[in-house]
């Protein structure tokens, strides 16, 4: 190889910098993630190989240095397949960077791609029915600021199916600006620095128009907060649905055999939807979703669910989504 060729330092800070952030436009999220990903690995490299992170070479991301990182994130750090697969695609995505920029480096990067990913069991989907959410719902006492918190919380995510994060960076001037006659909607900020109008129900509207006026909530603050003020966290969203679930689990038992999670909600939402009658493509554009092979999953838990009676969904439940056409109109 030639001797001029750039270090694996260089190549990995273009990489960041120019590829994922300048071209691709990749959100903070997947940065941080990608960025994880290395970490790990040059920590791997210097406790398995005594290399450490100023000594890295291209050369360490060949065929056994990728077994041996797979084994060690499984051994060591006890990941799961689907963890693992998630480390593998961001150092794929890096190799093949470096065989477009710099081919002499093919041969590297041929055996590093040799590794493949890892079979892992696809977890079943959860879905929230309409009384589950509703004793959640009923949880919440609304006299106390965290209760009305609380509720607000949970009528966007199971109304938007809006992601934490997005729900967490809402802002009063994400209503105000979405409106819509004869429609409240919200401005969603989404991956990749997209952004997406979604509907409300008429009764999220009213709610959210009552709490955005007796917490004095201004143009650019933040809707959702936690007790001291501060802007919530994802953390703290995790904790109060893990507190709600456990509660509400005493009116609806059926929710102690699902893993609630915020991101049950979303897909609640695609779920309901579907059983609306509304396509896949309008779905997807509702969720955010990059590829309409993200939403196409729902279709098929949708087939395996038919096949349960008890989780086939009454037409007051469609009903009590809101689902209408003109709702459908202002997304296609």
């Amino acid at each position: 190889m030639k001797a001029d060729l750039p270090t694996f330092q260089a190549l990995l800070q273009n990489y960041f910098l120019r590829r994922l952030i300048q071209q691709r436009k990749v959100s903070g999220q997947t940065v941080n993630s990608y960025r994880d990903t290395f970490r790990i690995y040059i920590t791997f490299l210097s406790e398995k190989y005594n290399i450490n992170a100023v000594s890295v070479k291209l050369e360490y991301f060949d065929l056994e240095y990728i077994q041996a990182f797979c084994e060690y994130l499984e051994n060591k750090r006890g990941n799961k397949g689907v963890t693992i697969n998630n480390r593998l695609a961001a150092i794929r995505s890096f190799m093949e960077y470096v065989a477009e920029i710099e081919p002499e480096y093919s041969g590297i990067v041929k055996r590093s791609l040799m590794v493949p990913m890892q079979k892992h069991e696809i977890p079943t989907m959860d879905f929230i029915s309409k009384d589950e959410f509703q004793a959640m719902e009923d949880t919440c006492d609304t006299s106390t600021p965290l209760g009305s918190r609380d509720k607000l919380m949970l009528l966007i995510l199971y109304n938007s199916g809006t992601r934490v994060s997005e729900m967490l960076s809402l802002k009063y001037s994400d209503v105000k600006d979405a409106d819509l006659p004869g429609r409240t909607c919200i401005k969603i900020h989404g991956k990749g620095r997209k952004e997406r109008i979604v509907p409300l129900w008429k009764n999220t509207a009213e709610y959210l128009a009552k709490y955005i006026s007796a917490n004095a909530i201004k143009e650019d603050d933040a809707i959702f907060n936690n007790k001291n003020g501060d802007n919530l966290t994802r953390s703290g969203v995790r904790f109060r649905i893990n507190k709600i679930v456990k509660a509400a689990s005493k009116a609806a038992p059926t929710l102690r055999e699902k893993n609630i999670t915020p991101h049950t909600f979303r897909h609640s939402v695609a779920m309901n939807l579907l059983r609306a009658g509304v396509d896949i493509s309008t779905i997807a554009i509702w969720l955010g979703h990059t590829s309409i092979e993200t939403t196409h999953k729902y279709m098929v838990a949708d087939i395996e669910l038919k096949e349960k009676p008890w989780s086939k969904l009454e037409l007051q439940e469609i009903h009590h989504f809101g689902i209408s056409r003109q709702m459908i109109s202002l997304l296609s």
